[in-house]
């Protein structure tokens, strides 16, 4: 029997948060012996050749496609667009996309925001989205350092025709939308006017993040993720630890997500912080634990976060969470239980970290209930049951589809 195949609209297979999305959902479907196949967007700023800007039109150029093996030597398609200028081209359903559409029987996306999924609400055909994030949350900090054409063209074009996209894909009345968060759940229903179809949680694998205390050094805190991006706001964490260094803590912090392991240096030399500071490029999950589990605690400085993936990791480890009020992380930072949420200001940062690192009974007990949150609430079963019971109700013999891959 033919074997069924899934196409997932995403965005190009780098690092960050939706990859590590992807890789979830592509164990999930090779579990039930689905085949996965990825398309997305090709960024201009990358790959120039697959895209046909306004100056490029009267060449007679076409978008262009390039074929690349990912998430374990899977199909995957790069796709240019007509008018990359103007960001919405990037998500409408050319005659590329409409091809790969017809050539697999379930379609998904895994993205930050719900835009990934246009081709398939714009082709009114059964679809399945993972969201991060609203739309707008997931770029806002970007929209600030366009230049100031940039800025106008956006507010005058861009965004409108964005936000009505948006609002299509979560009305689609043959879509599914799951949340990565009750924040982002929340968020989303604002828009769409109808409540999501669901929240499913990014697992953790415990098999990787685990529990090492004998490794746990005291004062050590960390960061991992983007933290160039303006979003994560690494500044104000920055600043908290020196304010902690100050007081004469023996502080150190970990980062951890950014190619460029000097980006901060800089930065950390004018603050007196390069003797303090250890940032280590994106890491795949077994150096990452590596990386996590010596944490006395997990620091979250940002402005938005849909949920933090890598906080849940740490939590795995038994590292409870710092963090701001930022969206996601409110759902699993529990005062008292797994750790504090605090205001967005380094004296209210530093405050939290000193007295959660300087009273190790209360770190131990905010240990322990990080770990068993996780595991009630973050387990790869919990997610297997989420998406199987979606998948099953996306189309027409979805369910014969999923019980013949062992479901």
């Amino acid at each position: 029997m033919k074997r069924c195949r899934a196409l997932i609209s995403t965005i190009e297979p780098v690092d960050g948060g939706v990859p590590a999305m992807t890789r979830c959902i592509t164990g999930m479907l090779e579990a039930l012996d689905i085949e996965p196949v990825f398309a997305w967007y090709a960024p201009w700023s990358a790959h120039p050749r697959l895209s046909v800007p306004l100056h490029a039109i009267p060449s007679g150029r076409r978008p262009g496609r390039m074929a690349r093996r990912v998430y374990g030597d899977h199909e995957g398609h790069g796709l240019g667009a007509w008018l990359p200028e103007l960001e919405f081209t990037h998500y409408l359903p050319r005659r590329t996309w409409r091809e790969l559409v017809a050539g697999c029987d379930l379609h998904l996306s895994v993205t930050g925001n719900p835009l990934c999924a246009t081709p398939f609400a714009r082709l009114g055909i059964p679809f399945l989205a993972w969201v991060a994030t609203p739309w707008q949350a997931d770029r806002a900090d970007r929209v600030r350092r366009f230049s100031r054409p940039r800025r106008l063209l956006d507010r005058g074009l861009n965004a409108p025709v964005l936000r009505r996209l948006e609002r299509q894909v979560l009305r689609a009345p043959r879509g599914r939308i799951l949340a990565l968060s009750t924040y982002t759940a929340a968020a989303l229903e604002a828009i769409a006017g109808r409540p999501m179809d669901g929240v499913m949680r990014m697992p953790v694998n415990p098999e990787i993040f685990r529990p090492a205390p004998a490794r746990l050094v005291p004062w050590r805190i960390g960061f991992a993720g983007r933290y160039g991006d303006p979003r994560k706001h690494i500044t104000l964490l920055l600043e908290a630890v020196a304010l902690i260094a100050a007081a004469g803590r023996p502080v150190q912090l970990v980062l951890a997500g950014e190619q460029n392991v000097d980006l901060l240096h800089d930065r950390l030399a004018a603050m007196g912080l390069l003797d303090r500071v250890c940032c280590h490029p994106c890491l795949e999950p077994a150096p990452l634990a590596e990386v996590l589990q010596p944490l006395d605690l997990f620091v979250i400085p940002s402005h938005q976060e849909g949920l933090c993936i890598a906080a849940l990791e740490a939590m795995a480890c038994g590292v409870p969470v710092v963090s701001t009020r930022c969206g996601g992380p409110e759902d699993y930072v529990i005062e008292g239980r797994t750790g504090q949420l605090v205001a967005s200001a380094p004296e209210a940062m530093a405050e939290a970290i000193t007295a959660i690192c300087s009273d190790r009974g209360r770190r131990e007990a905010l240990s322990a209930g990080a770990l068993a949150w996780v595991r009630e609430q973050a387990s790869p079963a919990a997610a297997r049951r989420t998406f199987q019971a979606h998948l099953e109700l996306l189309a027409p013999g979805a369910r014969r589809l999923t019980s013949a891959g062992g479901g």
